[in-house]
């Protein structure tokens, strides 16, 4: 347990190695210290710090640097983090409350506007249901013998496939089969389509076929489908002015290793979760320092926002950005979904399970 003095110490050193990602000297603690303290006083407690793991420093003579367990130290003293300034809540309300955004675009904004709050990477998946349902099928007709298979998700996803026809079809025909179809299946899951029988045409019938299979493949895609945007700001940080550790990053993200190593960190509830370098399981992480949220309906639908930095990002900063938007995106999902959703999605389960 440090003690008020030490710890005080601490946080100035971290503050300072934030914004300047300079070892911090002692002279520069005393001085930025709100209490007149010595330049001996803080280099005891720096030499405590060092023996203690929270610092690091190449002599004793020499600036400290933080070490994981002192960014986690620090992390934990942040007695309240603050909101985003006024304009800039206002700002991203008006990005993203924008009528004609899907959940895809949703996510795709919300990146973009991430990852200009904290000047680092941020990637925010897609909205995904455990079990999609359909909002609605189109038909759009481009020949006589080819139409676009359009299917709107209740995630507020959209899933397109191009229908090759065997016999020539007008645009009304496409437009009285979409019409019957949203009828038959609006609502369902693509368990629910498989088991329904009803009396179809073969167009019908084939359409019918393509939207559940494109649902079922939506549901158990492997890496979710997302938005990253930032790494141009990363690379821009001072820890990755080295040509190597540039090129290693650009490639963990060509790779995708970056992104899956992030995601399989994502907390289950709509909880914040912070790793600070080492403390991430994946190995290609341990130089970062992540923070991860889940948004949406716990149990129905959902996705992450992630920013990934240097250990030595904002951590306040961006947590009140992820914070933030990960609020906005919970109250876009449920407004585009609806307590309807819910209630059949539950009704649902509850039919599965025979308890009614």
């Amino acid at each position: 347990m440090l003690s008020t003095k030490t710890a005080s110490v601490l946080n100035i050193l971290v503050n300072q190695y934030v914004q300047t990602a300079v070892p911090v000297a002692s002279e520069d603690i005393a001085r930025l210290s709100r209490t007149k303290v010595s330049s001996s006083t803080v280099r005891n407690a720096m030499s405590q710090l060092t023996e203690e793991g929270y610092i690091s420093r190449p002599h004793v003579s020499a600036g400290g640097i933080p070490s994981d367990l002192g960014y986690r130290h620090y992390l934990e003293s942040i007695e309240e983090v603050p909101e985003l300034p006024a304009e800039e809540r206002r700002r991203i309300h008006h990005t993203l409350d924008r009528a004609d955004l899907d959940g895809d675009a949703w996510s795709r904004q919300c990146a973009t506007i991430l990852s200009g709050i904290t000047a680092n990477l941020s990637i925010v998946t897609v909205p995904r249901s455990i079990s999609p349902r359909v909002k609605q099928i189109q038909l759009v007709y481009l020949t006589e013998c080819l139409a676009l298979l359009i299917v709107v998700l209740q995630e507020a996803r959209l899933l397109r496939r191009l229908l090759p026809l065997e016999d020539s079809v007008a645009a009304n025909e496409l437009d009285r089969s979409a019409s019957k179809l949203n009828e038959y299946l609006g609502g369902l899951s693509h368990t629910e389509i498989e088991s329904n029988s009803l009396e179809l045409s073969s167009l019908e019938e084939r359409v019918k076929r393509d939207t559940s299979d494109m649902m079922r493949e939506a549901e158990s895609g492997g890496l979710l489908d997302h938005h990253m945007d930032g790494l141009r700001l990363l690379l821009n940080q001072p820890e990755f002015s080295h040509s190597n550790r540039a090129r290693e990053l650009v490639e963990m993200s060509e790779e995708r290793v970056l992104v899956e190593g992030v995601l399989s960190e994502t907390p289950d509830a709509n909880e914040l979760a912070i790793y600070i370098g080492g403390e991430n399981r994946h190995e290609a992480l341990r130089s970062f320092g992540v923070i991860l949220c889940r948004y949406g309906m716990p149990n129905h639908v959902g996705g992450t926002i992630c920013v990934v930095g240097p250990t030595r990002m904002d951590y306040a900063e961006a947590i009140s950005g992820v914070r933030y938007l990960s609020s906005v995106m919970s109250r876009l999902v449920v407004d585009v979904l609806g307590a309807g959703y819910v209630d059949h999605a539950d009704h649902s389960s509850m039919s599965a399970n025979g308890e009614i």
